[in-house]
């Protein structure tokens, strides 16, 4: 059995407030800078480190790296959703949009009480927003255990990116259900938010996670 750390962090405080921020790429204010300051101040003997493209994970996420001497690896799997022509625009003005009965336009409201039959125009659905996180967490954890295999059990991994993401994480590691919308109205996960998982790798390769508070 080989014990590995995982560490999910959620990018810092927006620049621009009130927003709906998917694809959109808004850079951290001051006060996001110290959230992820802070929260990286707790870490030690982190192997290596994943971020989202977009610049609220990426741009710290580099500075960390280079830090700590280590080799930044991006991944498209991290981004945030894409929520398509509601991509930055306010919460303000999308609550205030309603179903179109004849365009058959959804509202946010819709899509927030059920995301799997309801997606964002012009967005991703659901189902391959999932699939692609999906292929993120598969690839770690086939990685981990090939760390096992080799008996290096020196592996601690650092993750940037963003609130989806990790909600729909936390949701596999706690075996919630999916499809299901549980995870998005009962987990927060606050600018800053680092969250500590520890997988269990083993002898038959199989991976144990747990969510360590």
């Amino acid at each position: 059995m080989s014990e590995f750390n995982v560490y999910l962090l959620r990018h810092g405080e927006l620049m621009q407030k009130g927003i709906l921020c998917g694809r959109t790429d808004i850079e951290l204010c001051d006060v996001g800078k110290q959230q992820l300051t802070n929260a990286t101040n707790k870490l030690a003997n982190i192997s290596q480190c994943f971020s989202s493209p977009l610049i609220r994970c990426r741009e710290f996420a580099e500075q960390f790296c280079q830090k700590n001497g280590l080799t930044l690896q991006v991944s498209e799997q991290l981004r945030e959703m894409n929520f398509g022509d509601w991509d930055g625009k306010s919460y303000q003005t999308l609550w205030k949009t309603q179903i179109s009965p004849d365009e058959k336009i959804p509202s946010l409201g819709a899509f927030w009480q059920n995301p799997w039959q309801c997606s964002p125009p012009n967005g991703e659905s659901m189902a391959s927003f999932i699939g692609r996180v999906d292929g993120f967490w598969l690839r770690l954890l086939s990685q981990l255990s090939q760390a096992h295999i080799e008996k290096n059990d020196a592996q601690n991994t650092l993750v940037f990116s963003h609130g989806g993401v990790i909600r729909y994480l936390l949701a596999k590691v706690l075996e919630l259900p999916i499809p299901g919308t549980t995870h998005m109205t009962h987990l927060d996960v606050p600018y800053g938010g680092l969250i500590h998982i520890q997988i269990f790798i083993d002898d038959d390769g199989k991976a144990w996670q747990k969510l360590m508070l």
